[in-house]
């Protein structure tokens, strides 16, 4: 089986390409084409909504998009090693990746056995946090038993300060992402603009842990927010201390607790992975509900929607529900973001899911041929290898017209038991090369019309139809 899926939008010559070249490889290795339907996307959607891996964002006119962050296990595993991809593509994956330093901190919830963990990256101002905030579609978040549709509310749990044992109230923020740490994150609104701005909507407190001067007054009145700089005011033994010694002192306290641990959050660039768009009942592909963000076939469990998933999800999704023996994508998708395909396949079927790859590049041309022009139909197959970008200029044109001249007079001496075509010619094809197997046929070809040979007729016809030859 084959993938073939398209993104952006490119060239139409450039879709061609990659339209015909699915078409070969289904004569060459009997391939089929296939791909993802609705159904079996939405599905996916489910479950790395589960994972926590998916958020819903708001759009304009009423639609929603589904945004994907990939786990820090597939970002570890795809920018180092992918099955039968090449060493160049996991090195721009590589590149992409984003680093970020600092520690987990495990916060017991009060009055239940587990708890919520919350990454952090500079802890100088953390004895002042008053509350963590998670994102709507947090595991936490989906296991509450009274959940409001809402984006942004108080959950009605607290976990403890680790540093202080103060209680601190859990809310669900609409600023709070999946894809960076673990999707809760310490609110301090003191020292950081978008806490102070969330805690001014909501009514939380703002207490202060720096202050700009080392000998503040505890009692001194600063005004929010202070960033992250300056000297530890009323956090007891680190008063006075420089806030980069704060924070390592502060991370040491947590590490002897046992309630944290050192952590390097590596991630892949996340992008959304469809475009939800309310619709009739008559017109709708599936049902949605933006309140749980869960998708069904039924019309029970959610309103009427219409979906546009993206190239990259598709192609992830085909590939794992069909598990093709070869995956075909244009190389828009690598230049964007080949990093969440690969990511996607990981996170949905793990590395076993993983097939050969085929980066469709574009096509540049600039001749006045029509469209279904028999010789640019060959070019745009044997003209180059798929990887490569194609250029289609005259001597190609030229030497394809002279190929295709060749078939014609060849035409006139087809028979039975004749001159075959050279083994290795049906070899290229079986493996799928489209570009050697013609350059070999062609070299052969050119011998065969200088004489007057007999053209076995079965062979022949055969490995042109195999070309998308038409007619000899």
């Amino acid at each position: 089986m084959l993938e073939h899926t398209h993104g952006g939008e490119p060239a139409d010559l450039t879709l061609k390409r990659a339209s015909l070249f699915a078409a070969f490889m289904n004569r060459a290795t009997q391939c089929v084409p296939v791909s993802a339907d609705a159904v079996a996307a939405a599905a996916q959607v489910n479950s790395l909504l589960e994972k926590g891996h998916v958020h819903f964002n708001a759009l304009d006119g009423g639609a929603f998009e589904a945004f994907y962050g990939p786990s820090c296990e597939a970002t570890a595993q795809v920018s180092t090693r992918i099955p039968f991809w090449s060493e160049k593509i996991v090195a721009k994956i590589r590149k992409s990746v984003r680093q970020s330093q600092g520690a987990i901190c495990s916060l017991q919830l009060f009055d239940a056995d587990n708890s919520i963990d919350v990454f952090v990256t500079d802890w100088s101002s953390c004895t002042a946090a008053c509350a963590i905030a998670v994102h709507k579609y947090h595991w936490f978040t989906r296991n509450l038993a009274d959940r409001p549709d809402a984006d942004n509310y108080f959950t009605g749990a607290y976990v403890r300060n680790p540093l202080t044992g103060d209680l601190m109230s859990v809310w669900v923020a609409d600023w709070v992402k999946p894809d960076f740490g673990t999707g809760a994150v310490l609110v301090n609104p003191a020292h950081n603009k978008t806490d102070l701005d969330f805690a001014r909507r909501v009514g939380l407190p703002i207490r202060f842990a720096l202050s700009i001067e080392a000998q503040a007054d505890e009692h001194a009145m600063p005004v929010p927010p202070v960033l992250k700089t300056g000297h530890a005011v009323r956090s007891g033994f680190l008063d006075g201390k420089p806030a980069p010694q704060v924070h390592n002192e502060t991370v040491n306290v947590l590490l002897r607790k046992g309630c944290a641990r050192a952590y390097e959050d590596k991630r892949i660039p996340g992008e959304a992975i469809a475009r939800i768009e309310p619709t009739t009942p008559e017109q709708a592909q599936l049902y949605w509900s933006p309140h749980l963000g869960t998708f069904h076939e039924d019309a029970v469990q959610g309103l009427p929607v219409r979906v546009e998933f993206s190239a990259s999800f598709k192609a992830a999704v085909t590939t794992v529900t069909h598990r093709p023996d070869h995956l075909q994508v244009d190389a828009s998708i690598q230049k964007k973001n080949i990093g969440a395909l690969a990511a996607l396949i990981f996170d949905l079927g793990g590395l076993e899911a993983f097939v050969p790859l085929t980066l469709f590049e574009s096509v540049e041309y600039a001749g006045c041929r029509a469209d279904g022009d028999q010789t640019v139909d060959l070019a745009l197959l044997v003209g180059e290898e798929p990887e490569k970008v194609l250029v289609i200029r005259k001597a190609l044109i030229d030497q394809i017209d002279s190929f295709l001249s060749g078939c014609q007079k060849l035409s006139a001496r087809l028979g039975e038991n004749g001159t075959l075509p050279p083994d290795q010619v049906n070899t290229l094809l079986e493996h799928g090369d489209a570009v050697s197997a013609f350059r070999s046929l062609y070299q052969w070809q050119k011998q065969m019309v200088a004489n007057d040979e007999v053209i076995d007729q079965c062979v022949y016809t055969s490995v042109l139809s195999t070309l998308g030859v038409r007619s000899a």
